[in-house]
């Protein structure tokens, strides 16, 4: 399992850069971190939330284009939620269509998509979010997050979302219940994430409290990551789609078939 709290070197090497670095953003408090006797620590889950948050502060504001096809050598900025789709779509149709646009992808979860649309630090957002209430999904999150906003909501896909498990753990887990009373160890995704709001909806159907459930803590911030995490064997089980099971030859649970749709402001 992963530890929670890192020293600066750790840090460093989990963002891919120079410890001198680390201790210059902390100084400067753009880092979260703190001294204990003397010797900076910093918490992976806040470094986690700074990433997301950079990445989603990065998106600069601009002027959104009138139309694609108008667009020549501009940059196309996509947030949101994360899923191997995406990746194949800026691989393959718009490298084909448009090659000359530049495309950066921030998967900032659904939620974060939807809020970088409405500061206007997004051309377009991935989203995968289910509303218990009304039983739809991502329809009813447009009227909160995007109030005043046209917008076009385009299904992109159905994708399968369930538990991914570790192969050793395949015959004993079952649903949501064996969290605790199986003493899983779970890979979460970020908050803000579709995921994320999937399993919290679970725990809560279940009476279930996220405190009470190993790993709840542990969070990443793609269903392949999770993938990863299981397959080497630093948790038991995660939520995330069927296709990352596939690839990685693991387990897979379904829960539901739920809707991936691309956001975009008219």
């Amino acid at each position: 399992m992963e530890k929670e709290m890192l020293t600066a070197r750790e840090v460093a090497a989990y963002l891919n850069v120079n410890e001198k670095m680390v201790y210059r953003l902390v100084r400067e408090g753009r880092l979260p971190g703190t001294q204990i006797t003397g010797k900076w620590t910093f918490s992976r889950r806040l470094i986690r939330n700074w990433i997301e948050s950079n990445s989603l502060h990065k998106l600069k504001s601009f002027p959104l284009p009138p139309h694609p096809s108008l667009l020549h050598s501009e940059a196309l900025f996509i947030a949101g939620s994360n899923d191997l789709i995406m990746e194949r779509m800026q691989t393959h149709l718009i490298k084909a269509f448009a090659p000359r646009i530049l495309t950066y992808i921030a998967n900032t979860g659904s939620l974060g998509g939807l809020r970088a649309l409405h500061l206007g630090r997004a051309h377009l957002a991935g989203v995968h979010l289910y509303h218990p209430q009304s039983k739809e999904y991502n329809i009813p999150y447009l009227k909160d997050f995007l109030p005043e906003e046209e917008t076009l909501l385009f299904h992109l896909a159905s994708r399968c979302q369930g538990f991914i498990c570790h192969p050793r753990r395949s015959s004993f887990f079952e649903g949501v219940g064996d969290l605790v009373s199986r003493d899983c160890r779970l890979v979460n995704r970020e908050p803000g994430s579709g995921t994320r709001l999937l399993l919290d909806h679970l725990l809560t159907e279940e009476g279930i409290s996220p405190r009470k459930v190993r790993g709840y803590s542990q969070e990443v911030f793609t269903h392949m990551e999770v993938g990863l995490a299981i397959l080497h064997d630093e948790a038991d089980v995660g939520l995330g789609i069927e296709a990352v099971a596939e690839c990685l030859n693991l387990k897979f649970i379904p829960i539901t078939t739920e809707r991936y749709d691309l956001v975009v402001p008219k």
